[in-house]
């Protein structure tokens, strides 16, 4: 009977100290809950914002590939032969036309000098100095060149006439090469002699 007294009074004793864990814990409950759902909505924020991102990345790089394929199209389409240069004066990029006209393969002269390749020589078979180049002149000295009868050299060791405009590339004012834009004038002429528009 004294033993159950004294258990009763023990008891009596801890209640408050274990109604007061009770709610310290409870408390404790609650906090960690409203951090989870805190954190919970900040992560949804974040992922939507990362979603966004993405789409947007995703749209900007479908626009960017149709931009490019919309101007490798013009690029293939022109009847003139285009190629680019970079500050040395390789070959960065070739048309088709060009190509054909010159008889390599775009992949073949692409990394090579052009001047090397195609505008090494003058029609008397003179040698032709790359420091005498207008092509060359163009990514040198920032201005527009022109070249009219000269001729190119294929890749077979014939030339053809030639008439060109080569025009320096600049990228945040500085020269990064020139892109050079030119004719096969013995194909132009032909239609021409003969009343057909080329």
């Amino acid at each position: 009977n004294g033993r159950m007294n004294e258990l009763t009074r023990t008891q009596a004793r801890l209640e408050p100290h274990l109604d007061e864990a009770n709610q310290e814990l409870a408390q404790t409950k609650n906090d960690l809950e409203e951090r989870v759902e805190r954190r919970t909505f900040e992560i949804s924020v974040a992922n939507a914002s990362l979603n966004r991102e993405i789409a947007e990345r995703i749209q900007a790089e479908a626009e960017t590939e149709r931009i490019r394929r919309r101007m490798e199209l013009i690029l293939e389409s022109a009847g003139e032969g285009i190629f680019g240069l970079d500050i040395d004066g390789k070959v960065t990029f070739v048309n088709k036309a060009a190509d054909q006209m010159l008889g390599w393969e775009a992949e073949d002269l692409v990394g090579l000098s052009h001047h090397s390749l195609i505008h090494h020589t003058r029609s008397d078979g003179s040698p032709y100095p790359v420091g005498q180049c207008p092509i060359h002149q163009a990514y040198r000295d920032g201005k527009i060149h022109f070249g009219t009868d000269e001729v190119f050299w294929k890749r077979d060791g014939t030339s053809f006439p030639v008439e060109y405009i080569s025009t320096p590339i600049r990228e945040h004012q500085r020269l990064t090469g020139a892109v050079v834009v030119f004719r096969d004038l013995a194909s132009f002429r032909q239609p021409l002699a003969q009343g057909v528009a080329p």
